[in-house]
């Protein structure tokens, strides 16, 4: 339900949520190790804008892209 250690959290329908690591999934999607360099959490060089990211181009499977800090466990 609250993994501790993951850093990459899926929101899909239906309320579900599938956590991840974004180390393993940029390591074996090249379309992942894009989608993790496209900019930075808040507080980072290469942060871009604030907010949702629209990612509806990338196709059907992917809609935006949200960074949030969490709290470190």
């Amino acid at each position: 339900q609250a993994p501790l250690c993951a850093d990459v959290v899926f929101q899909l329908q239906g309320g579900h949520r599938v956590f991840a690591h974004r180390v393993f999934l940029a390591t074996a999607c090249s379309r992942f190790y894009d989608l993790f360099t496209l900019e930075g959490p808040p507080g980072t060089p290469g942060e871009g804008d604030e907010g949702p990211r629209d990612l509806s181009g990338w196709g059907r499977g992917f809609l935006s892209l949200r960074w949030e800090p969490v709290a470190d466990p």
